[in-house]
């Protein structure tokens, strides 16, 4: 008598649940780069309701949510600069009151992110019907305004409390929307002389850091004019490109 075969049960496939932020999000997907100075290392989960953005750039971008606001962007800390000096530029950015006229005002200002290079964002659906999705664009404001509180953070940072930076690389930041919009036609290098000049506010914010020092005041100057002597071109923005978790 032939043994009877046993039966092997077929497993019940696992049920995919939404994620909760982009710490699974280790899938890679094709790199995004649309336009010129952006390059997007992109990542989601197999029940693709989570996209990882990770700016591998060399400009900054701003992240909004998809057209359906099916997706909404939460913080990726786990993917983020650790220096304090990175983060306090981008507090500075974040503070500055830049109006991001190519954003569409229907979209709420918390939903409004941006990511310098090194910096990551998540996006997140609440249905694993829905695949997580997100818009961007190239900033000209936001990519100035980083470069040159980075640069004048690791310097300062060195010298005193980054608590007491914060408020100086605020008016840094600031000064650098106000001489952008005044000097359209000046060159990179001719905008960051002016942002550092004494007409800019920006300058009496770290002299008072460094309590007049004018060596100091003058070897700081050069080394962060140095640096940004040496920063990525500045690019006009770029229109808004959409993304979606799809390999």
């Amino acid at each position: 008598m032939q043994p009877t075969p046993s039966i092997v049960l077929p497993r019940s496939p696992t049920t995919l649940r939404p994620a909760t932020d982009c710490t699974r999000s280790t899938e890679e997907l094709p790199t995004e780069s649309e336009t010129g100075g952006v390059q997007l290392t992109l990542s989601t989960d197999p029940s693709r309701t989570s996209l990882l953005l990770k700016n591998t750039g060399s400009l900054s971008v701003v992240v909004i949510p998809d057209v359906n606001f099916t997706s909404r962007l939460v913080a990726a800390p786990y993917a983020n600069p650790q220096d304090q000096a990175s983060r306090a530029a981008l507090i500075a950015v974040n503070n500055s009151g830049a109006k991001m006229s190519d954003i569409p005002r229907y979209v709420p200002l918390t939903q409004v992110i941006t990511i310098p290079p090194q910096w990551a964002v998540c996006a997140l659906t609440d249905s694993v019907e829905e695949t997580a999705s997100v818009r961007y664009l190239q900033d000209r404001q936001s990519s100035a305004e980083y470069f040159v509180t980075k640069a004048l953070a690791d310097q300062l940072a060195v010298r005193t409390s980054l608590d007491r930076v914060r408020p100086a690389l605020v008016r840094c930041a600031k000064s650098t929307l106000i001489v952008l919009a005044s000097h359209p036609e000046m060159s990179d290098i001719e905008l960051y002389v002016e942002i550092l000049s004494p007409r800019s506010l920006c300058q009496a914010g770290y002299k008072a850091l460094l309590a007049g020092d004018a060596d100091a005041i003058e070897r700081l100057e050069a080394t962060v004019i140095g640096r940004l002597g040496r920063a990525p071109r500045l690019l006009a923005n770029s229109r808004l490109f959409s993304i979606t978790a799809q390999s």
